[in-house]
């Protein structure tokens, strides 16, 4: 009697055995949701979330999309390498500044890559750094990233003798059109691909004008 009465409980037991590993399984493979919906209520309730530029007061200026290349450098430049440069210009705080991007395409050791002052037709100085490296950057087959980031106010080289003597001034010239962008090579010290900062907004006009 003994003895079937302990078979019977061994017998139950490895009845329940697949089922409660079964159910714990499954507890630990829903963890992951239970807490990644955890976090999502959380930021839920403090009012966590990934904030915009105007969100958090960076009021967008003016945008410049414009493109590289060697017959706008004075003299034209005669070069199969050509580019792509979007620069932004936002309120950040009291004061403004830049957002920029700079792509280069077959092109072969780049040396520094800047903001001049200066009409079209016009060579001019340098005003904001976007790149320097003493070991020169090539991307002969393809295009790269130069360089991309913010500049402000502390990122200026003053030219008094050109106008520019405060970030002020910069920003003036740089929403009268009287900005480029240049790309300097060790071939083209001077500059082998160059495009004029013209905002989309005169863009427009020039061709509503056309």
């Amino acid at each position: 009697m003994l003895t079937s009465q302990v078979n019977a409980r061994v017998l139950i037991v490895k009845k329940l055995l697949p089922l409660l590993l079964l159910a714990t399984l499954g507890m630990l493979a829903a963890l992951p949701h239970i807490a990644a919906a955890d976090d999502q209520g959380d930021q839920g309730l403090n009012g966590a979330h990934h904030q915009t530029d105007h969100e958090i007061g960076h009021e967008n200026l003016a945008e410049f999309h414009i493109r590289l290349a060697g017959d706008q450098q004075i003299p034209p430049v005669n070069t199969t390498a050509f580019g792509f440069a979007e620069v932004r210009l936002f309120q950040n705080g009291t004061s403004t500044a830049i957002e920029f991007r700079v792509v280069v395409c077959n092109i072969a050791n780049v040396t520094l890559a800047h903001i001049h002052v200066g009409a079209v037709g016009i060579n001019g100085l340098p005003v904001v750094p976007f790149f320097g490296t003493s070991s020169p950057v090539s991307s002969t087959h393809g295009c790269i990233v130069l360089a991309h980031g913010v500049r402000g106010p502390g990122d200026l080289i003053p030219r008094p003798d050109a106008g520019i003597g405060n970030w002020t001034d910069f920003v003036h010239a740089l929403e009268s059109g009287n900005t480029y962008v240049n790309v300097h090579t060790t071939a083209h010290s001077a500059g082998e691909i160059r495009g004029q900062l013209v905002s989309e907004h005169e863009q427009q006009d020039e061709q509503g004008d056309e």
